[in-house]
């Protein structure tokens, strides 16, 4: 706690100009939380999630039982989960989907590679993270210092259902890849060149039928605050070009729902809904 306080303040001491900005942030963001309406939100939610034919409640529901029967030793509370893991489970409880292939693009801690297995039960799981000894692997998401602590926590995950196969693979290979999917859960680096080219592959290995999700979509995103790993608008403005001509369709879902996440419209993050034309 102290060592985020101390490197804060050094920062604004480099960056004096920066202050400004960010107390206006801060003043906008509490006007924004207290003004929130959660039950509106959820209300646009659902009817986002009734133009797929899904019960975003009925998903709720089961995502929560799911959850209680897991490993009592997994942390359910570990901060990522949104309503990716309602719209999966929403899509399980439908008749009309057809999810036998998923393939999941960044598999983090292994934890929703898991969660898939089991609200997908009969479906075979493919989920793909880079090599170990991949700088971008051992530098990004807080892994330096505990590096293996993190790759064995990731691999217990991935063992407990017999369903789910794990590559080392940088998604660019991907380009290669033959097999089709009828699920594909797109969360590895969210900046240019790499999500785009994730989407591109992700179409060309997509069954007719198929659904792509996107994570961590912005719309509204300033380019200063934009890097290559977690905060871009690279995702949208990919989608919408694609969109355009008419290679697809997508339609944009709120990632999280508490006044804390989405409140301020211009940090607001989404989940894109994609499939083909």
């Amino acid at each position: 706690m102290i060592k985020k306080l101390i490197k804060k303040i050094f920062n604004n001491l480099i960056k004096p100009h920066q202050v400004p900005r960010k107390i206006i942030n801060k003043i906008n963001y509490y006007y924004k939380y207290r003004k929130y309406n959660k039950n509106l939100f959820e209300k646009k939610q659902n009817e986002f999630f009734n133009y797929y034919g899904l019960n975003r409640q009925k998903g709720v529901e089961n995502l929560n039982f799911v959850k209680k029967n897991l490993d009592k030793n997994i942390d359910l509370n570990r901060g990522m989960s949104s309503e990716h893991e309602v719209f999966f489970s929403s899509l399980s409880l439908n008749k009309d989907h057809s999810i036998n292939e998923i393939l999941e693009i960044g598999t983090f801690d292994g934890f929703n590679a898991l969660l898939l297995s089991k609200l997908f039960s009969k479906t075979n799981i493919d989920t793909i993270d880079l090599q170990e000894n991949d700088e971008n692997f051992i530098n990004f998401y807080d892994r330096k210092h505990k590096i293996n602590k993190f790759i064995e926590d990731r691999d217990n995950n991935l063992s407990k259902n017999n369903n789910i196969k794990f590559f080392r693979l940088n998604s660019l290979k991907l380009l290669n890849h033959k097999k089709k999917y009828d699920l594909i859960w797109i969360d590895g680096a969210h900046g240019y060149p790499i999500v785009c080219i994730d989407i591109i592959n992700s179409l060309h290995i997509l069954n007719d039928k198929g659904i792509i999700v996107c994570d961590d979509v912005y719309k509204n995103l300033n380019q200063i605050d934009s890097d290559k790993m977690y905060h871009s608008i690279a995702s949208y403005q990919t989608l919408q070009e694609l969109s355009k001509e008419n290679i697809i369709k997508f339609k944009l879902i709120y990632k999280r729902l508490d006044p804390k996440n989405n409140c301020v419209e211009s940090e607001r993050k989404f989940l894109a809904i994609v499939t083909k034309n």
